[in-house]
């Protein structure tokens, strides 16, 4: 690769390890494949409370041997190729994966619009004082509504989503929106079901 590289820790620290999903970055959902990236001096470091659990003090083949490859199923032959094959074309600059990504901020900010209009209130829009990018999903609130209320509702007009209680969320009640399987050929659907949802 060559500069602009993406923002990371990596460049202001010898110690560090970065866990990377491929189902965003890559659009590689299904198959499961992510990235546990060490560095060399933390990888080597020893920690002899390790011993407790395995027999190597050292953090990289611990963490390996003893923690994910104990934990994880694994994934595909075909999955990890895939995604080593995505990983060279960026690198060779053969393949812009920032490109694709472009049409799930579209359909963030058309979706945003259309539950706003029926008078939902976008959650988290801000991370401090930046107004937060258009992504894979977002979330939102109804003015005087829980969220078991506002998840029977919304599931009573067809449409699917999860509560920000059970990510951890300790805001106002709120549920989750993914954009990944509405195609603008269905924002008029959501649109007309959003309007249900109000005299529900």
């Amino acid at each position: 690769g060559e500069p602009r590289y993406q923002p990371t820790i990596a460049k202001y620290t010898d110690k560090y390890l970065l866990l990377i999903s491929s189902s965003k970055v890559f659009s590689f959902a299904g198959q499961r494949v992510g990235m546990l990236v060490v560095s060399d001096k933390l990888y080597h470091r020893e920690f002899e409370n390790l011993l407790t659990i395995g027999d190597n003090p050292k953090l990289g083949p611990s963490m390996v041997m003893d923690g994910v490859y104990v934990i994880s199923a694994g994934t595909s032959h075909s999955g990890q190729y895939g995604l080593a094959g995505m990983l060279k074309a960026v690198n060779d600059g053969k393949y812009n994966f920032l490109e694709p990504l472009k049409e799930y901020a579209f359909r963030a900010h058309e979706m945003k619009k259309i539950f706003i209009k029926n008078g939902f209130q976008i959650l988290y829009d801000r991370d401090g004082d930046v107004e937060l990018a258009d992504g894979f999903y977002f979330t939102i609130t109804y003015p005087g509504m829980d969220e078991e209320e506002l998840i029977s509702r919304l599931m009573r007009c067809g449409l699917g989503t999860i509560s920000l209680k059970i990510t951890g969320s300790k805001s106002k009640p709120g549920v989750r929106i993914s954009v990944s399987m509405i195609d603008q050929e269905l924002f008029t659907a959501l649109s007309d079901r959003l309007t249900v949802f109000a005299g529900l």
